[in-house]
């Protein structure tokens, strides 16, 4: 494969899983765009550098989530940023109703409460990941993920509806 290839093959990747990176780069910040811009940058130049590492054995967005969350815990260590995550970063809009709104607001708060490596499973089981995916992204066992899925979602639903778990 020429040089021209390999960069063709990488820019289309990053373009097809755009969305996915910035997701991951918003976890780590308060998310003022020019920083989420910066998070993002810094996420291709380490997938570009790795580029030659994959050799495809996994889907290519398990490679994506795998470095790009490697190169903000790094950036978090180095800047020291807040791990409030999601707040104002919207990719798209997901919903006009306010209520929708609030509700969605509510659950990113409720995410960012996570610690950080629950928020990645957490996150990444959005994203459509089978656990086996999240395993191998998270250096964990299959039935350590699916384990703590279950746990992540109860604390969730007990962070939103405080009432109902107090009424079991």
């Amino acid at each position: 494969m020429t040089q021209r290839e390999k960069e063709d093959r990488f820019v289309e990747m990053i373009q097809q899983h755009e969305r996915l990176i910035l997701k991951v780069c918003a976890m780590y910040t308060n998310a003022n765009r020019s920083e989420l811009r910066d998070l993002y940058q810094d996420a291709v130049v380490a997938l570009w550098e790795s580029y030659g590492t994959f050799k495809g054995q996994s889907k290519p967005s398990t490679w994506i989530y795998a470095v790009t969350r490697y190169t903000m815990l790094n950036q978090m260590r180095r800047r020291r940023l807040e791990t409030e995550g999601w707040q104002d970063c919207e990719v798209e809009d997901i919903a006009q109703d306010d209520s929708v709104d609030r509700m969605l607001e509510e659950v990113r708060e409720a995410v960012a409460m996570l610690p950080p490596d629950e928020r990645d499973i957490f996150i990444m089981w959005m994203e459509g990941f089978k656990t086996g995916e999240i395993a191998e992204v998270m250096s964990m066992t299959y039935g350590n993920v699916a384990i703590k899925l279950t746990r992540i979602k109860l604390k969730l639903r007990k962070m939103l509806n405080p009432k109902k778990e107090d009424e079991l």
